[in-house]
């Protein structure tokens, strides 16, 4: 008995409106580098002359990721943001420039989503098991939170413990670490470069033959059959959030994703298997990623078209679909080549 094989669908390749400017000379060789960080892997590919310290460089790109730990990490209780955490009601603190950054970024996805991302949501991330637990010790289930009740001076850089208040920044800081790995490499003469945390990139500048580099967005799913996509990172960061890395079964069997809604505090209950979003920036599109998951394809598309994003929503068979289905903005569809 024969079978008749099937074609896999053409693959999807999206192109930024310009690719330009100087590439790598020729001659120059494309550098290596790799490590651990925030639970995961780092890994840096820069084109760069062949007497490039390799030694030097990964010691660079270490002590900066090991600093957004010692700043952003939940799971170290000596980290910054744990400290803030520990605060009691009324004290405040002062942050340092790069934690301000991210947590301006954060309150204004939070503003703009109206709560589909909040920098307040450790107490459920512990409650569930997606993070530490002393992120929600002592604290009553029914404690307040939400980013609203966080008290920011900007202008100083002071913020204000309310009380309870339980940070959580690993929707972004991850993203965060890529822009200051590429930052870094920028600054130390090295243009030309694709950073990668944890499955968040970056590339910038151009290989010697005039390429940008070509990265392929991973498929939730082996059983997806929607098509795979290409995308030039050319001055250009990706970010994807998404059920299938992790993710966990309850006892009465129904899956939970790691992705809480912090309107509800509890895992999103639709049918979003990922949701990659393409920016200038790493840190936005981490943060962004997360809101369009929490909002779902209908909610998450309207805000995209509304701050201009670009973003691919996938959604595995269930309740609203009998078959994997994809959703681009208007945004997205105008990179396809």
């Amino acid at each position: 008995m024969s079978s008749i094989a099937r074609s896999a669908p053409p693959t999807r390749v999206l192109i930024p409106a310009e690719v330009q400017g100087t590439p790598a000379p020729w001659g120059q060789v494309l550098h290596a580098l790799d490590g651990a960080t925030m639970g995961t892997t780092w890994s840096v590919r820069v084109w760069a002359g062949a007497g490039l310290p390799p030694t030097a460089l990964r010691r660079a790109i270490q002590a900066v990721l090991d600093d957004v730990i010692a700043q952003m990490s939940t799971w170290d209780e000596t980290a910054l943001i744990c400290r803030f955490n520990r605060l009691p009601a009324g004290r405040a603190m002062t942050l340092p420039e790069s934690f301000a950054t991210v947590l301006e970024a954060a309150l204004h996805v939070a503003r703009r989503s109206a709560g589909a991302f909040d920098p307040t949501v450790g107490a459920a991330v512990g409650r569930w098991g997606f993070g530490p637990a002393h992120l929600c010790e002592g604290l009553p289930a029914c404690a307040a939170q939400g980013w609203q009740r966080l008290r920011w001076a900007a202008e100083h850089r002071r913020l204000t413990q309310p009380g309870g208040g339980r940070l959580d920044l690993s929707a972004i800081a991850k993203g965060h670490a890529v822009d200051r790995v590429s930052a870094l490499l920028r600054d130390s003469g090295l243009p030309h470069h694709l950073v990668e945390i944890g499955g968040e990139l970056r590339g910038e500048g151009l290989k010697p033959s005039g390429q940008p580099w070509w990265v392929d967005l991973e498929s939730p799913d082996p059983a997806c059959p929607l098509p795979p996509t290409r995308v030039a990172l050319h001055g250009l960061s990706v970010a994807t959030s998404g059920d299938y890395r992790r993710w966990r079964t309850a006892d009465d069997g129904r899956r939970l994703s790691h992705t809480l809604d912090p309107r509800t505090g509890a895992p999103v209950t639709h049918d979003v298997a990922s949701v990659t979003v393409l920016h200038p920036s790493a840190m936005w599109a981490d943060a962004w990623a997360t809101a369009l998951m929490v909002l779902g394809p209908q909610d998450g598309l309207a805000l995209a078209e509304a701050e201009g994003l670009a973003a691919l929503w996938i959604e595995r068979p269930g309740l609203t679909a009998p078959t994997w289905r994809d959703t681009l903005s208007p945004a997205l569809r105008a990179w396809l080549a």
